[in-house]
């Protein structure tokens, strides 16, 4: 089994380690969403030049990312990413992604405990930021039964221009698609 470098929880079904090639290279074999709307999220089509690229990303300054395994097999099933990781403020912010066959199966939550345990037990950060797509209901229950709390609603232009939108989630200036979000923050206080 890999190197653990977080914290285990002996009864969670999964694990985090700092996220390696070797894990990255296995996106390739992730299953993806039917939905238009979670294009942005299919990494199953990545060619590996695309994955270098990806990889590259991943691994700059002010970032770290891991990546989740599942215990009884190994097998790399989603990556967690602070991005924007602020030493001196002691803050940055989270970014998720699951492989689609691995959803709504308890997996993200126990991944995202790990890595906030992580966040504010071990490095001591402060605060922890994220964005979500406010059509992406799943997550936000998740990010809500985590302690997020919600601090601010934007608009950000949407990846795929190509969808029928539904204005519930979606807003059209000029012709471009916007998608609204929901910015949302969690400080230990919270848990």
């Amino acid at each position: 089994m890999a190197k653990k470098i977080l914290k285990d929880k002996k009864d969670f079904r999964v694990y985090l380690k700092r996220i390696e090639y070797e894990d990255a290279i296995g996106v390739q074999r992730w299953g993806n969403f039917d939905n238009p709307w979670m294009e942005g999220y299919n990494y199953g089509f990545f060619t590996e030049a695309e994955v270098r690229y990806w990889y590259s990303t991943i691994t700059g300054p002010r970032k770290r990312y891991f990546a989740v395994r599942r215990k009884e097999d190994d097998l790399f099933i989603g990556f967690l990413g602070l991005k924007n990781y602020n030493t001196l403020a002691k803050t940055a912010k989270l970014g998720i992604v699951f492989d689609a066959d691995f959803v709504s199966l308890g997996y993200g939550y126990e991944a995202m405990q790990i890595l906030l345990d992580y966040f504010f037990d071990d490095i001591k950060f402060k605060e922890l930021y994220l964005d979500v797509n406010d059509f992406n209901i799943r997550a936000l229950r998740l990010y809500q039964k985590l302690g997020f709390k919600v601090y601010d609603h934007t608009l950000e232009v949407f990846e795929n221009q190509k969808i029928d939108p539904d204005f519930t989630y979606f807003e059209v200036h000029k012709g471009i698609i916007y998608t609204k979000i929901t910015k949302m923050k969690i400080r230990k206080e919270y848990r």
